[in-house]
């Protein structure tokens, strides 16, 4: 439900006539003049009821209209509503009819029939009100249960993309090609593809539940994949790392393969334009992971995806961005060095 059914059209146009002849009705039995029923379409009061109702209605919608855009404090709101929506729209039945009587029919209305319609719209009023009180609160239990059927949802896409990264469908069924080509022919290749194709999915699944891993295990995960990239690109990928001596370093399990795994799917390689991507480290912010650009026409999506994923993961555990530099004819992606405190209790 977009909005509350008082403000449907439908609903403020049926509603009056047939609240109208209703309180005509009951007019007529009090009055027993039940023999007035046979001159219904012709008689002038039945629309005269109508219309107060039509009045009735659009000034207590209007009323709930104007005290929903002021702060009211919550549990006094909806008796304030009742009691405005019910005062003022009997006040302006009463007044209505009153000159109804005098200007049109040309005499006073009477105390007994004053009090008639004030109790009929009064009736009216609370029946009103709990109509849209009902429908208020069964909107605002549907709209709670739509959001969480949206957070449901978002965490279940989150889940399995998360799980779609870990396994890489792509690099397994790249993998798995170049095995078939070499498992007849290059025994001893195949064996090495499978060896590495293990290790890291072994690497993945064993420290996806880790929040920080060192870098250097990471890199040892890192050989294996590009030993899988080599043999689909002929050796034309080649891998320098100046930070093995530096073994502090800390980052998030798969954010260089993640990088890197990017850069091999975005990148053109060839014998004649070869790849290297260089770890080094800038500062004491950064370690960067450098290459040469040579983009291909038509980019990965799913690996731009996981790496804007990994940017906003980054977001989460350090104040310094995770970036990426395009300058010239070279591509620098920068991770953050990331610090751990950790509180040393001293003995008393």
């Amino acid at each position: 439900m977009k909005k509350l059914f008082i403000h449907n059209p439908f609903f403020r146009i049926l509603a009056p006539p047939l609240f109208g002849i209703f309180v005509y009705l009951i007019i007529l039995l009090v009055n027993n003049n039940v023999g007035q029923l046979a001159t219904l379409v012709s008689n002038q009061e039945v629309y005269v009821s109508m219309v107060l109702s039509l009045i009735s209605f659009e000034s207590m919608r209007m009323v709930i209209v104007l005290l929903s855009r002021f702060p009211i404090y919550q549990g006094n709101k909806l008796a304030i509503q009742v009691i405005a929506t019910t005062a003022i729209s009997v006040l302006i039945v009463l007044l209505a009819i009153s000159q109804y009587y005098q200007w049109v029919i040309g005499f006073a209305i009477s105390w007994r029939e004053l009090l008639i319609f004030g109790i009929l719209f009064m009736l009216a009023a609370f029946l009103y009100n709990a109509l849209h009180i009902g429908n208020y609160y069964l909107q605002k239990e549907n709209t709670l249960r739509i959001e969480q059927e949206h957070k449901l949802r978002e965490s279940l896409e989150s889940e399995f993309l998360s799980f779609r990264q870990e396994i890489n469908p792509d690099l397994l069924y790249d993998s798995l090609e170049e095995l078939i080509l070499c498992l007849h022919k290059k025994t001893d290749t195949a064996e090495e593809l499978i060896d590495s194709l293990a290790a890291l999915y072994r690497y993945q699944l064993i420290h996806r539940q880790k929040e920080f891993v060192k870098l250097a295990e990471e890199t040892q995960a890192i050989q294996h994949l590009i030993r899988l990239a080599n043999q689909k690109h002929k050796n034309a990928i080649r891998w320098i790392n100046k930070l093995e001596k530096n073994t502090d370093i800390e980052l998030m399990p798969g954010a260089l393969i993640t990088a890197v795994d990017s850069v091999l799917r975005n990148t053109l390689i060839s014998a004649d334009a070869p790849l290297t991507l260089t770890l080094s480290q800038e500062d004491d912010d950064y370690f960067v992971l450098h290459h040469d650009l040579n983009d291909k026409l038509q980019t990965h999506t799913e690996s731009l995806e996981a790496f804007k994923r990994l940017q906003r993961s980054y977001s989460v555990y350090c104040d310094r961005p995770f970036v990426q530099v395009k300058a010239g004819r070279e591509n620098y992606i920068k991770f953050p060095m990331i610090s751990i405190e950790q509180s040393v209790t001293e003995p008393a």
